[in-house]
């Protein structure tokens, strides 16, 4: 058990950044289909490509904190929040989940990434809940110091 709780979050964070590497390039080009249809949907013009530059540093960022061993559950955590926020996208709005007609591949990697972030989140519990409490208790991220 052991070798799988050190090996696998490793292994997951591989996929984890092969499947938002793959993407992040259409994430920096101009004119993503993905986005302007949820800015056509959502009335918010900032949209595209805004959201688009956000949700494209976001996955980067949790492609860094992946590989960082004291931050992977951070990782983790940051791209089970992005992919919540992808499927949500693709089954409620009018991106639908095969926007490419690709066989819902875009879709089925997202899922594939949640369910990545969910399970390094749960290997490294034991790293990511003091690193909660350290934060919470903090001085400098106290909310009184804000």
């Amino acid at each position: 058990m052991s070798m799988i709780k050190k090996v696998l979050p490793y292994l997951l964070a591989i996929f984890i950044a092969y499947v938002f590497l793959r993407y992040l390039p259409f994430k920096f080009a101009k004119g993503s289909h993905l986005f302007q249809v949820l800015e056509d949907w959502s009335g918010l013009a900032w949209f595209e490509p805004h959201g688009r530059y956000l949700t494209g540093g976001a996955e980067l960022l949790a492609c860094i904190l992946l590989f960082i061993p004291r931050l992977q559950s951070l990782g983790g955590l940051l791209s089970l929040a992005l992919m919540t926020g992808a499927i949500f996208f693709h089954v409620f709005t009018p991106l639908g989940i095969d926007p490419y007609n690709d066989g819902g591949k875009l879709f089925t990697q997202a899922v594939g990434v949640w369910f990545s972030g969910l399970i390094i989140m749960y290997l490294r519990r034991d790293e990511f809940v003091p690193l909660l409490k350290h934060l919470g208790t903090d001085p400098k991220f106290s909310t009184s110091n804000m």
